[in-house]
């Protein structure tokens, strides 16, 4: 159920009321540390000639922040129930993502210097358009700094958990000038109200909507309510489904028709539904409902406690102040004696200057007579004393003075902390000392960032409701990591399971549930510091082998520094990847992988392996030769008996065969006897033929008619 601009109002002065008094101490310690630090009555009445500022505040405020920068708090996403693991490295690279872009980190500069300064501090969580283009539904979130959150973020009174993850509405004001009041009416389509209407609220609502110097306030008012939501869910013809809460469905119906998506099934879950009023103190502007289940307002305190009921929260200003003052009084009253009092005057009698009075009408540096004369006489021939006859002398400081300034500059530092400890004097110090004493500094400011750590474990718990509600269609994200490198990612993404035969949704948002952890530490800078501090050491031990020599050396140089050695850190990468030190995480570097293995010799075990093998089979191949030797040795003596058994058989029948063969050549010789008388007839035959026909050609040549052209006939 919407709220009424009445309750609306009433529900911002309960907030306003509560917790009065702690901010109006919060908002001088504001003024104190960045406006001026004489605002006190006391000093004010002071007859002081000069009023300054000596500032040791500023620098125990710098070194706290520089603790809150060095030892960021690490948000960690821990999938629960049946959520993939997988699912916790997607969340926490695209939360650092959007942690990169600079309204995020403005949002937290900014809480983190009001949280020092006066011990609270706020940022807002939104959701906006990823692009300006047309059908581009894709969504962001980032943060929104909340200037001076102690003046104008306003809990819940019930809410007392310090992340305010209790409260059930809060009121953040902004103010605007009457032009840029003009602009927001325009810009949500509202009609100029008329300021008259609301000009003196507090007579019957407490805050003052419209100030003395005519600045116009105008809150966006979170409320947070549980009810009972209605989730239509709807698939396509390849059976990717989406979820739509009813309340938005009108604004996806053209798409989701165009797409081809139907209603498949409707389901109602009680969730929190939190809604965004932008009001001033004539009415309601706008009302929206939110992505998430959360209040997306994040409160940061510097040091808090509840006393007798009541929320008190302070930063390092509160209690430096009063010797903060006092020095700046001490230190103001010296100058006073410096500045303004007498300095050290000679005297003389008349008698002893009578004549020479212009040589010292001038004093100091402005004198520039090389020697002063006086009269050695009086006009009776009286001796005058020579020199001067006394001395004005200048007003002493009081030793009280120079001891209170002691002690006021130890109160400060002890309060505060500023500053090095005073028995570090070694400016040379190794970086490892430096290390060590930089973690003794911190427990300084241990208290506010383990504050801060509920504040970031918050963000993210509000970061991880939003993005289940709006991260909702196919996108590709960017994911960082925790060393600065990018990868990417695509959600909501359908895949087939061939195993089951059907679609599977890969990085569903919508089913993904957390736990969100946050822990203080070191930055990834310091911590890499710190490595090459020990990398170094161990490289100039002397005691590596080679070859962990080499894997540390690229280590080292995979952590310079510089766009000039990007080239460098990327051979090293592929250098670990290839020694098999770190796992190939691209396509890229896999395939490199496989290439260096397809071309590198093999390595000293697999040398020694393919011995072993080689030995082994040159072993087994000696086996098999001495059993084929074996074979024929026993083949021969096989052969041998045979040989003599059939030489007895045989003798007898090689002499029959040897006169067989004597008559056999016997029979052959006259056969070829035979063979060559005949030859010798066919070649005589042969030669007369010839001898005959060349007789027979000549006869015909001779007697052969020749045809003669000239007379046209044979002759």
């Amino acid at each position: 159920m919407s709220l009424t601009h009445k309750e609306l109002l009433t529900m911002h002065d309960k907030a306003y009321n509560s917790g009065y008094d702690t901010r109006l101490k919060a908002a001088d310690d504001s003024l104190f540390a960045w406006i001026t630090q004489w605002d006190d009555t006391y000093l004010a009445e002071s007859d002081l000639g000069y009023r300054g500022e000596f500032n040791i505040l500023r620098k125990a405020m710098r070194q706290i922040t520089t603790d809150l920068i060095s030892n960021p708090v690490q948000v960690d996403f821990d999938p629960i129930d049946d959520t993939d693991d997988s699912a916790a490295d997607l969340l926490d690279g695209m939360y650092r993502a959007d942690m990169r872009n600079n309204t995020s980190l403005e949002a937290k500069k900014n809480a983190n210097q009001e949280v020092i300064v006066c011990g609270v501090g706020a940022w807002e969580l939104r959701n906006e358009w990823k692009t300006n283009r047309a059908g581009d539904d894709k969504q962001i979130i980032k943060r929104y700094p909340l200037y001076e959150a102690n003046n104008n973020v306003f809990w819940d009174p019930n809410a007392k958990l310090i992340d305010k993850s209790d409260a059930d509405w809060v009121s953040c004001l902004v103010y605007y000038s009457e032009d840029g009041h003009e602009k927001l009416l325009e810009e949500l389509g509202k009609e100029e109200h008329n300021s008259s209407s609301f000009a003196s609220p507090e007579i019957s609502y407490v805050f003052p909507w419209i100030s003395s110097t005519k600045k116009i306030y105008v809150t966006r008012f979170f409320h947070r309510e549980k009810k009972k939501v209605k989730h239509l869910i709807f698939e396509d013809m390849f059976g990717t489904q989406r979820t739509i809460k009813e309340s938005d469905f009108k604004e996806h119906e053209e798409k989701l028709v165009d797409e081809g998506y139907n209603l498949v099934s409707e389901k109602i879950v009680n969730r929190f539904v939190v809604t965004r009023y932008i009001a001033n103190g004539g009415g309601i502007l706008e009302e929206t409902v939110i992505p998430g289940e959360h209040i997306p307002v994040i409160p940061q305190y510097g040091e808090r406690a509840f006393v007798e009921g009541e929320e008190h929260y302070e930063g390092i200003v509160r209690l430096a102040k009063d010797p903060q003052r006092l020095r700046n009084f001490q230190m103001s009253y010296l100058a006073d004696i410096v500045s303004r009092s007498p300095r050290e005057k000679p005297i003389f009698t008349q008698e002893q200057i009578q004549g020479y009075e212009d040589m010292y009408e001038v004093n100091g540096s402005d004198n520039n007579y090389p020697y002063m004369k006086q009269n050695a006489f009086d006009a009776n021939g009286n001796a005058l004393p020579v020199g001067p006859v006394g001395y004005i002398k200048a007003p002493e400081v009081p030793p009280a003075l120079m001891m209170s300034m002691q002690e006021t500059r130890a109160a400060v530092d002890d309060v505060a902390g500023a500053g090095l400890p005073g028995d570090i004097t070694d400016i040379d110090l190794s970086g490892k000392a430096l290390n060590a004493l930089n973690k003794r500094l911190d427990m300084q400011s241990y208290t506010y960032q383990d504050n801060h750590k509920f504040a970031v474990r918050r963000d993210g718990e509000i970061y991880a409701s939003m993005a289940r509600d709006i991260f909702d269609t196919q996108q590709e994200v960017t994911l960082v990591k925790l060393d600065g490198s990018k990868s990417r990612e695509i959600l909501n993404e359908s895949t087939m399971n061939f195993e089951t035969m059907e679609l599977e949704t890969k990085n569903n948002m919508a089913e993904m549930i957390f736990d969100v952890y946050a822990d203080v530490g070191p930055s990834f800078e310091s911590v890499k510091a710190e490595t090459k501090e020990e990398i170094k050491e161990l490289l100039s031990s002397g005691q590596l082998d080679p070859e962990t020599h080499t894997i540390l050396l690229n280590e080292y140089l995979m952590m310079i520094d510089g766009t000039n050695f990007k080239d460098l850190r990327e051979y090293s990468r592929n250098k670990l990847i290839v020694m098999g030190v770190k796992k190939p995480e691209t396509p890229e570097e896999e395939q490199m992988l496989q290439q260096s293995q397809q071309q590198q010799p093999p390595t000293v075990e697999e040398q020694a392996e393919m011995v072993r093998a080689q030995a082994e089979l040159k072993n087994a191949e000696g086996n098999v030769l001495q059993e084929q030797n074996r074979a024929a040795d026993r083949e021969v003596e096989i052969a041998r008996l045979q040989s003599d058994n059939q030489g007895k058989q045989q003798k007898q029948m090689s002499d029959d065969q040897f006169n067989y063969a004597k008559a056999q050549q016997a029979q052959q010789k006259l056969d070829d006897d035979k063979l060559d008388k005949a030859v010798k007839n066919a070649l005589a035959m042969q030669k007369l033929e010839l001898e005959a026909g060349r007789d027979l050609n000549a006869e015909l040549q001779n007697n052969m008619l020749v045809f003669d052209p000239a007379v046209g006939d044979f002759a």
